[in-house]
């Protein structure tokens, strides 16, 4: 995943998640330690945009503060594009889009 410029933050943020889901996979994968190389890992990192979506509205509501900011839409936008674009073309847009539609 490309994290270059200004979305070193997105990945800040979304090693936030990953770290406070215990979900090692996906911060290998967010470090760029490894790749998607299976339907399985791709639906994983997919449903991991959405948990964390839904952890960054529950974080905006209680007004809790992650990584010096109160509300992270802006993030969770630029995490959207960036995480579904690499399963797009990593060839995984399939899975991206089902998990998408049940979230």
């Amino acid at each position: 995943m490309d994290f270059s410029g200004n979305d070193q933050k997105a990945q800040l943020i979304a090693l936030h998640y990953a770290n406070q889901f215990n979900e090692v996979e996906v911060i290998e994968i967010i470090k760029n330690n490894r790749s998607v190389d299976s339907k399985k890992t791709a639906i994983k990192l997919a449903k991991f945009y959405w948990d964390m979506l839904d952890a960054s509205i529950d974080d905006y509501e209680k007004k809790k503060e992650v990584l010096g900011e109160i509300g992270l839409q802006y993030w969770m936008e630029r995490l959207l594009n960036i995480i579904s674009g690499y399963l797009s073309n990593s060839g995984y847009e399939e899975e991206w889009e089902k998990v998408s539609d049940e979230a």
